[in-house]
């Protein structure tokens, strides 16, 4: 009797444990508004890793241009700034704009991504919205939801008010990697703190971006933001 009383405890324990497993996965599980695997692979394929790989950054607009952490980039406005696609092309171009303040800065390529681009949400994500984010795109990766915990000021971002502070576990490397919402929308770039876990907002760099890609369009009128608006033309 004793033994079918321990047998029949350690089933329980068992199904009690399975659907603990169960819940915890359940939590892990990207949001439905997502469609995981190609939005997953959409979001992977414009990332980029800077070369040397010390960060990340994503295509946007028009291909010509990628977004990354203004702390990632070494060189001065207008120098080269090479990046490494997830098939491992390489893809070179110049430093547009830093903006060390709000930690963004834009590289335009000498020649458009050969992925399809993400836009630059225009507004900031509002606190309890769900978000993707995937990092690197030379690691081994699962998609993450991340809920946009709350929007405030980080100290290491004082140009910035409203700063996202969001659940995404990122690792030393993923700064510049973007954050994006339901739309495959790019609504940030990891800028650090604990477990990578705060963004830099993009919002404000929509109509920046439309100034770069119209400058593209007309390469022998005055170059603008960041000069060098003909470099790689």
């Amino acid at each position: 009797m004793r033994a079918m009383r321990l047998s029949r405890l350690a089933g329980v324990l068992a199904v009690t444990a399975l659907a603990a497993c169960g819940a915890s996965k359940k939590q892990e599980e990207p949001p439905a508004d997502f469609r995981v695997g190609a939005d997953f692979r959409a979001l992977k394929d414009a990332t980029v890793t800077l070369f040397p790989g010390h960060c990340a950054g994503v295509v946007v607009a028009d291909g010509r241009h990628a977004l990354t952490a203004a702390h990632c980039i070494d060189v001065a406005t207008g120098e080269r700034q090479p990046v490494v696609l997830r098939n491992g092309h390489m893809l070179s171009g110049v430093v547009k704009l830093v903006d060390a303040r709000r930690d963004v800065a834009v590289i335009r390529f000498d020649e458009a991504a050969p992925v399809h681009p993400l836009a630059v949400a225009t507004t900031l994500p509002i606190p309890g919205q769900e978000l993707l984010f995937a990092g690197r795109n030379d690691r081994p990766s699962e998609p993450q939801a991340v809920e946009l915990r709350k929007l405030g000021r980080c100290p290491s971002l004082p140009g910035v008010p409203q700063a996202l502070f969001t659940s995404l576990h990122g690792e030393k490397g993923d700064s510049g990697a973007p954050v994006v919402d339901r739309h495959l929308q790019v609504v940030g770039l990891v800028h650090g703190g604990a477990a990578c876990s705060v963004a830099a907002p993009t919002a404000e760099f929509s109509s920046v971006l439309d100034t770069l890609v119209a400058e593209v369009a007309r390469p022998d009128a005055e170059q603008g933001i960041g000069g060098s608006g003909s470099a790689g033309q």
